[in-house]
């Protein structure tokens, strides 16, 4: 996901979280001391405090789920199929006979071939006598005419004759050669009414049926190793430079799966396409899951090194201003604020409000890198300013300056961000489903 897309994403996000914000202010102020003229007239914002640290640089890419060594399967000859003897998930040995094709009119034409080719046989063996029997002749005639008892007219018509005998016996071999050719193409092609399994796997997209008749460009099915997957992504020019065999990769759950799918780069193609200047990266996936089929389309993370250290930060803290129509954060000066979190008995975190309200600015940042739910940016340099991730727009809105800040740890706010926005609004309004 590029920068834009992020923040337009993070920002709808933000909208559901301004609702929960106001609903958990009025469950929690009731708890806290603080004056009710003041809470009429302020706002409260969850803010969390800024790190310093490395991301991982990490390209994201959408790939193609394949089966190792998927291969379609087509018919070698066109003909229609009379038996159908796998379906869809059956699993194959190489060598298995999935579709067989009617073979009669085959079977005629390999007749019909064999009797032309003994034919040619005879006329062969019928052209190599008359050539025999020439040169015979000939070599009778020349002792004859060494002792003057032939003429030498008599010995030239013979090696004319001789020289028309062998031609005729050089057409009857190429003609029996041809019919030997017509024989085995023949053979070839009632071998192939039998369409077998050329590796072990699993079939799938089964497009053959009993009376179909099979085209030689129309695929009957697909047979790959299904427990071994593989994931082909599109690289760009300068992707392909920096990702490199043995990378390691994650596919991107949209369930926020914390225990994602892993993968290893395996081999990238040295080649270029001429027009798009992309190539082709194939992923070897580790273990391979029940969710994933091939031919479906992923998301994958690929790991390619750190970057420098840099202030990281929740990517819900990134706003991008209205007004000023920057991109940058809002900070809350927590200087002199004791800042520590306490936990229940189900380690459930309590949502602490600070005491009074505290100085609250926008800063703009750049952001440096981008990780998963954290983004590496510059432009915060004191250590004490907790950055807002929720209640911006109520900032930017109200044009405050300052606001009750309510604690948070880094885990309540991945938590928040993994949450899908629907699932945000089944909690807040309910499930209209049940």
């Amino acid at each position: 996901m590029n920068k834009c897309g992020t923040l337009f994403y993070f920002s709808r996000l933000s909208v559901l979280l301004v609702v929960i914000s106001s609903l958990l202010f009025i469950s929690c102020s009731e708890d806290e001391d603080v004056d009710e003229t003041d809470l009429s007239d302020s706002i409260t914002v969850e803010a969390v405090d800024q790190r310093m640290g490395s991301l991982p640089l990490v390209h994201r890419s959408t790939g193609e789920m394949r089966a190792r060594n998927q291969v379609d399967i087509y018919p070698e000859i066109t003909a229609r199929i009379t038996d159908v003897f796998v379906n869809d998930g059956d699993r194959v040995s190489e060598g298995d006979t999935l579709v067989k094709l009617r073979d009669n009119q085959i079977r005629e034409q390999l007749n019909q071939a064999q009797y032309d080719y003994e034919i040619a046989q005879s006329q062969l063996r019928q052209s190599e006598a008359d050539l025999r029997r020439l040169e015979a002749q000939f070599q009778r005639v020349r002792e004859l005419q060494e002792r003057d008892l032939e003429t030498a007219l008599e010995l030239e018509t013979l090696e004319a004759d001789m020289d028309a005998a062998e031609a005729s016996v050089d057409l009857a071999r190429s003609q029996m050669e041809r019919s030997g050719s017509e024989v085995e193409e023949q053979r070839s092609n009632l071998e192939n009414t039998v369409v077998q399994s050329p590796v072990d796997g699993m079939v799938g997209n089964r497009d053959a049926e009993v009376g179909q008749q099979a085209n030689t460009n129309e695929r009957l099915f697909q047979v790959g190793d299904t427990d071994n997957m593989r994931i082909h992504v599109m690289l760009t020019e300068n992707m392909s430079g920096v990702i490199q065999q043995g990378d390691r990769a994650e596919l991107v759950s949209s369930s926020g799966d914390n225990n994602p799918v892993e993968a290893t780069v395996e081999r990238i193609s040295p080649f270029l396409d001429p027009v798009t200047h992309t190539t082709i990266a194939q992923l070897e996936v580790h273990e391979n899951s029940a969710n994933l089929r091939a031919g479906m389309f992923v998301t994958v993370d690929i790991f390619y090194g750190e970057t420098d250290q840099a202030t990281l930060i929740p990517k819900t803290a990134i706003y991008e201003h209205p007004v000023e129509g920057l991109t940058g954060v809002y900070v809350a000066d927590m200087s002199g604020v004791e800042t520590e979190f306490e936990f229940d008995e189900d380690e459930e975190q309590e949502l602490r409000v600070t005491p009074s309200q505290v100085p609250i600015q926008f800063l703009p940042i750049e952001v440096i890198a981008e990780g998963r739910g954290v983004a590496g940016v510059s432009g915060i340099d004191d250590e004490d300013l907790w950055v807002v991730t929720i209640g911006q727009h109520q900032i930017a809105e109200w044009d405050r300056d300052e606001a009750f800040v309510r604690e948070v740890s880094w885990e309540h706010v991945m938590d928040l961000q993994n949450r899908q926005a629907r699932d945000m609004e089944s909690i807040i309004f309910g499930n209209n489903n049940e």
